[in-house]
This record gives structure tokens, C-alpha cells and sequence, in this order.
């Protein structure tokens, strides 16, 4: 494929993709002729695809468990797969992938990296070369990206709506506090200091009021919130603050957020699962992953997922809403092909697996917990787009 070809599918792809939401926007429902226009231009879109699919569906597999398609697999070494463990480990005795010429070979679990819920697969006589491990930090909110299929079309398309973060609570920075959201400012008032936690030893009170973090200072509970999240735990800020008229100064090591109780069927689910949509097993508590709106099956898991240069950013590792896949990024791909991933359990090599449920400390989320990351995720993106906008 020429250069010119691939910058006229670039331009095929931007026209579509700028006419496909006027339109959807004007004809909410369509009749008939203006239906077949919006279903011209999503052929268009789809077909623009192709050249960007291609360079990496060679590089990808089908994986079967008793010959039905549980997932994709993206081929990282020779004669090695990544594919979603919890929906591989259905029954590890009777895999099977099929390459893109269609021939159907035996694999094997030879690892598991857990808290991606990858597993290491290794497929004898598998010819697909593997794919570059590109870098994804040319991504910016509203990247298109491109689910890829074996048969180089795309199984779903989407943009970038929040970039790599963690979503493990624990692995997050905490202070200790809880915050007097009806303060009007400036600074954080204290509504509560949490007991045997850093802000607790450092001496802050309820009723003390944060004007700076690190020598920055903050203006609101999001900015303070968004501020933290991009430290670690065990790491020591120093906060200044303000006890009725006098400013004062302490430094405070952050710990770890504490494992909150999980309730196990939650307003949230009942919300996602309206409209008939189907979700992955396992999907939260991922260390580094990219979120994006694009729609796909359970099924599609295991994915490479590209950019509209073909190259690889990551894979898609779960489906967790009706507008959200998580992505991990190829820099966490080539961090874990580093690492020795985790032998099977005994139990895990007996054949036919039950659902997965996550350990109870990497999914800790109450109804609390969901409403304040939502609050976060909002707050976030609004300052990534204010700084793409400076």
C-alpha cells in the first residue's frame, strides 16, 4: 500500500467521520432515503478502514474453546498469543485458535498476567508474524481508534475519551480526608481527617483549610482530587493550610486508599445492563488502561486495536458499558512480556472453569466509590481538554 493510498483512506475516513454525526444529528429518525445515506457513509467509514486494519490483522488469531469463538488472541512472539484469561479459562483443555488462512491448532496456557486478566498462550506451528509493540502516547482525547478482525475490517470503531490511568483504588495516592464540598473557597476546607491516616499523624483538622499541595495551589475538591491521583502512596507532599486566621505548614506521607465493602449487583450494573447490552466478566480493577467509547462484544476481547496509521496502540482487554472498552496500552504490553507472568492454579488446569470473580481487594468499588471516580473521570477529562485548548 502506497503512501497516497493510505492518505486518501485518512481523507475518506475524516469526511465520513465528520458527516456521520450531522446527519445522525439531524435525522434522530430516519426515513428511508436519509437511512440509506447514513448506512452509504458508515460503508464508506468501514471500508476507509481497511488499509489501517490490514497492518496488523495478520498478526492476530481467533480463540476457540470447543470450536465457539470466546475471544482474539494478538500474536506478541513467535508461536505466542495474549488472549482474555477469564474467557480462555472456560476450559483450558480444549483450546484452539484459528489463523487468518483458517488453519485450526491446538494451544496451550503456559502463563497468566492476572491483573491484566491476560493469558499466555503457545500455539505450535503458528506461522502469523507478531506485531510492533508501537508507542501510544501520540494518543490524545478523541483519537480515533479501530478494533481490528482477521479478516482486516474493523469489528468496532471509537474515539479515546479518558487516557491510560490506573483503576486499581488501592494502587491510588491517599490523604485522608474527607472534603467540605459547600465551601465556596479558595482552598479545601476539612470536613473530617480520617483516622490512621497521613493527614492524621501530619496534625490537620476538621475545619483547617488546604490553600497549597507542593507549593501549588488548589481551588476546589476536583482540583485537589485530580492533583492526588497523580501521586503514589508513600510518597510525602507538603500542604499548607490555613486553622482559623493562621497559615501554617505540615508534610503529610500519603497511604494507600483503603479497600472500601463491594456490594455485588448495584444501581451502576442495573443501568448498564439496560438496553440488552453484554459485558465482559472481569471488568474493572486494571492497572493502566486506555477508556474508549467504541462498542464491541465480550467476544472481541484479545483485539489489537489501532490508530488510523495502522499502528497498534493496544488491546482491547473488556467491555465495561454501554460507552465504555478498556484498552491496554502497548507500553503495559511490553512491560508485562517482561515480567514472568503466573503458572495455572490446580484448580484452573481441571478443565471447565466457573465465572471469574476478582479477588475482593481488586474490585472494591461501593456505590460510593463509583459515583466519586465518575466525578473524577469528569473532572479529569475537563482539564485534559482545557490544556489540549491552551
Amino acid at each position: 500500500m502506497t503512501m497516497s493510498t493510505m492518505k486518501c483512506s485518512i481523507t475518506i475516513l475524516g469526511v465520513a467521520l465528520a458527516a456521520l454525526p450531522l446527519a445522525s444529528a439531524q435525522f434522530a429518525d430516519p426515513p428511508t432515503k436519509n437511512r440509506a445515506k447514513l448506512n452509504e457513509q458508515a460503508g464508506q467509514l468501514f471500508e476507509a478502514l481497511v488499509p489501517a486494519i490490514a497492518k496488523v490483522s495478520h498478526g492476530m488469531v481467533e480463540v476457540r474453546v470447543w470450536r465457539k469463538r470466546v475471544g482474539f488472541g494478538t500474536v506478541v512472539e513467535a508461536e505466542k498469543v495474549l488472549a482474555k484469561w477469564s474467557e480462555v479459562r472456560r476450559d483450558v483443555r480444549s483450546l484452539t485458535c484459528r489463523a487468518g488462512d483458517g488453519t485450526m491448532l491446538p494451544a496451550t496456557v503456559v502463563g497468566i498476567y492476572r491483573d491484566a486478566d491476560l493469558a499466555v498462550l503457545k500455539v505450535k506451528g503458528l506461522q502469523s508474524k507478531p506485531l510492533a509493540l508501537d508507542d501510544e502516547n501520540t494518543l490524545k482525547l478523541g483519537s480515533f481508534l479501530a478494533l481490528a478482525r482477521p479478516d482486516s475490517e474493523a469489528a468496532a470503531m471509537g474515539v479515546v475519551s479518558v487516557l491510560p490511568r490506573n483503576l486499581r483504588e488501592t494502587d491510588r495516592a491517599f490523604l485522608g480526608i474527607l472534603m467540605d464540598l459547600e465551601f465556596a473557597g479558595p482552598g479545601v476546607k476539612i470536613r473530617q481527617v480520617r483516622p490512621d491516616t497521613g493527614a492524621e499523624v501530619s496534625g490537620l483538622k476538621g475545619g483547617d483549610v488546604i490553600l497549597k499541595v507542593k507549593d501549588r495551589p488548589v481551588n476546589g475538591s476536583f482540583e485537589l482530587s485530580a492533583f492526588l491521583q497523580r501521586l503514589k502512596p508513600g510518597e510525602k507532599i507538603t500542604i499548607s493550610y490555613r486553622r482559623g486566621k493562621v497559615e501554617k505548614e505540615t508534610e503529610v506521607e500519603l497511604g494507600g486508599r483503603p479497600v472500601s465493602s463491594r456490594i455485588p449487583y448495584n444501581r451502576m450494573e442495573r443501568m448498564n445492563n439496560m438496553g440488552g447490552h453484554r459485558y465482559s466478566d472481569v471488568k474493572e480493577g486494571f492497572r493502566d488502561v486506555i477508556q474508549s467509547d467504541m462498542q464491541i462484544d465480550p467476544e472481541d476481547c484479545g483485539a489489537p486495536v489501532v490508530d488510523l496509521q495502522g499502528r497498534m496502540v493496544g488491546i482491547a482487554v473488556a467491555r465495561a458499558g454501554r460507552i465504555k472498552t478498556f484498552i491496554i496500552p502497548t507500553v503495559s504490553i511490553r512491560n508485562l512480556l517482561a515480567s514472568e507472568p503466573a503458572k495455572l492454579r490446580v484448580s484452573e488446569l481441571a478443565g471447565r472453569g466457573q465465572p471469574v470473580e476478582r479477588e475482593a481487594n481488586n474490585d472494591p468499588e461501593g456505590p460510593f466509590d463509583v459515583m466519586r471516580r465518575k466525578m473524577e473521570e469528569m473532572q479529569r477529562l475537563m482539564q485534559e481538554i482545557e490544556e489540549m485548548e491552551k
